[in-house]
């Protein structure tokens, strides 16, 4: 078995002959080695020094500075081990460590492993009260999001069967990746049976001075991608909720400005504002859902006319359910407020479940996933 060793490199002129020295030296527990540099464009010394390595290891230099994430995504692609693994270059995490991350997968109990800083009796520098709150803030949203139990999302230290990343579609080009990939192993560990585990690592983290790169813009970037990436059952369920806001906010907008701005005043034009309006609301919807809810990818013309039928079709039958019940109710005794919420209710799940079940039932990742074995 090959094991291959991914290490994006920007910038790093002070620790990159370090790095590769201790990777070249590390105990991988009997595999085979490919070390994989990826230069991010960096602009101090990073490159001189890697021409000395283009004859012993894989290197690949990036005409353009593409980020963390982008720099893996061509590390991957040059990967030919059965197993990958993440390694940085500023020397903040200890190659020596690669036996025990390795460990679940050759006990082939693990599919994906996790090195966490935070579990286990292992060295660790002390540096920034904020970041670490933020840090575990992240993780804390990233495990409800996407149902895994992690201590520690953010770790540069993770470890893939490379049948298991040939699976993931790889979008984030800065540190977004973090975020992203975790969703992904997520949904891969719900509907594929993927088995992820953790082991704790030491850590000798850089301060900002000594050239660590992350800041608060990554940061709002990982909310973005946890809330982007994930699909349980709860991520759906708040971007389902989230959508349906904006989408009623949509139809209150349009005829809001149909009626105050285009003078639709008389009783007849206010039934067009009302039509019209609820047809905005509806594309809105069919927009949000496609793009962030079920993160749908259209593949031609036909494809999308289809979702758009199904889905105005599946909202239609949602709303005429809703109308058909009320009298009903309402015949029975239910007061007015109950029926309307009991309405309102029945509404939001047949559509969650049309538009799960009938409308957006290939979702992109599948989609990906069947091209890449086709190919």
């Amino acid at each position: 078995m090959k094991l291959s060793i991914v290490i994006p490199i920007y910038n790093e002129e002070k620790t990159l002959e370090d790095i590769i020295s201790a990777v070249s030296g590390a105990d991988t527990s009997g595999l085979e080695k490919q070390i994989i540099l990826v230069d991010d464009c960096s602009h101090d010394k990073s490159r001189e020094i890697l021409k000395k390595y283009e004859k012993i290891h894989t290197v690949i230099y990036h005409k353009k500075n593409q980020g963390k994430g982008g720099a893996l995504q061509t590390g991957f692609k040059n990967a030919t081990g059965d197993i990958v693994i993440i390694q940085d270059a500023d020397l903040e995490y200890d190659p020596n460590e690669y036996p025990k991350l390795l460990k679940p997968i050759l006990d082939n109990k693990a599919d994906v492993v996790f090195g966490s800083r935070f579990v286990g009796g292992q060295a660790h520098r002390v540096l920034y009260f904020w970041h670490t709150m933020m840090n575990k803030f992240l993780t804390f949203l990233s495990n409800s999001f996407s149902d895994l139990n992690l201590t520690d999302m953010e770790t540069c230290y993770k470890v893939f069967r490379k049948s298991i990343l040939d699976k993931i579609n790889i979008e984030e080009k800065r540190f977004g990746f973090e975020p992203e990939i975790t969703a992904k192993i997520g949904e891969l560990s719900r509907t594929q049976n993927v088995r992820v585990y953790e082991v704790g690592i030491s850590y000798y983290g850089r301060t900002y001075d000594e050239g660590k790169k992350i800041g608060w813009k990554d940061g709002m970037r990982a909310l973005w991608c946890i809330f982007k990436y994930n699909t349980s059952s709860f991520a759906h369920l708040v971007k389902y909720g989230l959508n349906g806001i904006l989408v009623a906010l949509s139809q209150i907008i349009a005829i809001f400005i149909l009626v105050n701005y285009f003078n639709f005043s008389t009783f007849k034009l206010q039934e067009v504002a009302n039509f019209i309006s609820i047809e905005i609301s509806v594309l809105v919807g069919l927009f949000l859902h496609s793009y962030i809810t079920w993160r749908y990818k259209y593949e031609t013309t036909r494809n999308f006319l289809k979702i758009f039928i199904f889905f105005h079709l599946v909202t239609g039958i949602s709303f005429l359910a809703r109308i058909i019940l009320f009298p009903i109710l309402a015949s029975i005794g239910i007061d007015y407020m109950t029926n309307t919420i009991l309405g309102v209710l029945l509404a939001i799940v047949l559509n969650f479940l049309g538009y799960d079940k009938l409308v957006f039932k290939n979702k992109l990742e599948e989609i990906i996933y069947k091209k890449k074995q086709q190919k």
